[in-house]
């Protein structure tokens, strides 16, 4: 109004937002900046955006929903993060600004409180307290160093980020002589100012070890050498799993100024893993010793095995080894064989054996055993079995025959689905109207139903890998009533076995 009067109101439009980002954020860098909303329901489409560009989720950039409630977080926020972020659900959006302040960085404040303890020999305890102001988000960390009266430079001697105390002590110098010392404190700020302990202690450096102790490893029945030197000349002491050594024997102990030495002759293979210790005056150094195993040889078969075994037999390769302990590896054209599969891998004292339960064909090829030190090789060939006659048993036989009856050469053969071949007289016969040839499971037949004299003659049953010869004859009438008379039909005879035409 003229005269200065007014009236206010507040308008409302009530909209899907339910709970609204505030007017403002601020936060420091480094920091994360978390933004909630709430709206009406569960399944609204919603958007967030900064400075009218949309936003994604990325590793620095987190977008969350959780039923009615969404969530936008800033991660390890910079200055160049400040904006206007906004959320738009439906018709409705709300915004806030953003503002991302810089951090105040300050160089930590000194260390209070320090002392020094030097009622003990040789040493002092130096103890101090962190400033009450250091900022406790900062990670800082403590720095004593020393320094030598009569010199002007100072050297670190002790870091720590929690420790407050530190003990000196004569074996931390590297001369004799007073030092003083200061502590101060960093942070990725800078340094504090530095605080110097009220008091000077005299430090005498202990003896050091200049040359380590160093393991060695020798063949049984060799000797093993060890030294050490060190940073002044003692008396010291050599032990051996616990056990001190005097020089004598096995054993020569030898002492040249600072430098000592042991030598232990007539390596066994106990003494394999065996501790070697020197103990003088504030040292102590350790180092093992190990005795070196022969190599694994394989003392059976001393040469390259050649092998032939026949499909679905167990075939066993063997080797003996030098040593019961030793390991080998079995290896098939040049891949290395595991338990498992049909192939057993077995050891039994120095013997180690590879097991193939059912040989087959692909089976065959060429093993070797292995071991560190020796291998030998295996050529192993998987075939079929051979076709054998199992009945009759003779090779040949002579079988006389009455005319015009049937006449039957009948063969057993080991392999029932194995061909045979039949041969009359060096050719290969063929069925024909007066000559049958039968299959009957493992049973081979030659039948000629009507037999004349011309089927006299030499017959042979040939399987390649075996065979068994009939010499037949065919008789007539006269010789029917001969036979009727002796009551013999048929005469064996057993003779040299002739070689299967081929």
């Amino acid at each position: 109004m003229p005269d200065g009067g007014k009236s206010i109101a507040e308008l409302s439009v009530k909209g899907t937002i339910v709970r609204k980002l505030p007017r403002k954020l601020e936060v420091l860098e480094g920091e994360n900046a978390a933004f909630c909303v709430e709206v009406e329901d569960d399944d609204m489409e919603i958007h967030w955006f900064k400075d009218n560009l949309k936003l994604h989720e990325t590793h620095q950039t987190i977008i969350k929903s959780f039923g009615k409630t969404h969530i936008l977080v800033f991660v390890n926020v910079a200055y160049q993060d400040s904006g206007v972020v906004t959320f738009v659900a439906g018709r409705s959006k709300t915004s806030s600004r953003l503002k991302v302040k810089a951090a105040r960085h300050s160089p930590p404040t000194c260390p209070a409180g320090v002392k020094m303890n030097v009622d003990r020999p040789n040493g002092a305890l130096l103890t101090w307290v962190p400033a009450p102001s250091s900022p406790s988000t900062t990670r800082s960390i403590f720095v004593v160093e020393r320094q030598e009266l009569g010199s002007q430079e100072w050297q670190k001697c002790f870091t720590s980020e929690s420790a407050t105390s530190t003990e000196v002590t004569g074996d931390s110098v590297p001369y004799e002589g007073d030092y003083r010392f200061r502590v101060c404190c960093i942070n990725k700020y800078g340094r504090s100012g530095h605080v110097e302990f009220p008091k000077i202690v005299h430090l005498v450096p202990g003896p050091k070890i200049c040359r380590h102790l160093q393991g060695c490893e020798v063949s049984e029945g060799a000797e093993a050498h060890f030294s050490i030197e060190l940073s002044a000349s003692m008396t010291g002491t050599w032990f051996l799993n616990s056990t001190q050594l005097q020089d004598g024997g096995r054993y020569a102990i030898r002492q040249s100024q600072t430098q000592h030495s042991l030598v232990v002759r007539e390596i066994r293979s106990a003494d394999n893993a065996a501790e070697v210790t020197f103990i003088a005056n504030g040292v102590r150094d350790s180092a093992v010793l190990k005795v070196k195993q022969p190599p694994v040889m394989i003392v059976d078969p001393k040469d390259d095995v050649v092998m032939e075994r026949y499909i679905s037999e167990e075939i066993h390769l063997q080797c003996e080894l030098s040593r019961s302990g030793g390991q080998v590896q079995w290896y098939k054209d040049g891949v290395e064989v595991e338990d498992g599969d049909g192939v057993q891998l077995t050891a039994e004292g120095p013997y180690r054996r590879l097991t193939i339960f059912c040989g087959a064909a692909e089976d065959s090829g060429e093993y070797v055993c292995n071991t560190e030190g020796d291998s030998v090789f295996f050529q192993l060939t998987v075939t079929e079995p051979p076709v054998r006659i199992i009945s009759p048993e003779e090779a040949e036989l002579e079988l006389t025959h009455l005319a015009s009856e049937r006449l039957e050469l009948s063969c057993e053969i080991s392999q029932s689905d194995a061909p045979v071949r039949w041969y009359r007289d060096g050719l290969e016969v063929e069925e024909g109207p007066n000559l049958i040839l039968e299959v009957d499971g493992a049973q081979r037949r030659l039948v000629i139903p009507i037999s004349t004299v011309d089927d006299t003659g030499e017959y042979i049953c040939d399987t390649e890998d075996d065979s068994v010869t009939f010499l037949v004859t065919v008789t007539g009438e006269a010789a029917l009533q001969i036979n009727q008379d002796t009551s013999q039909s048929l005469c064996w005879k057993s003779r040299c076995p002739a070689p299967a035409p081929r």
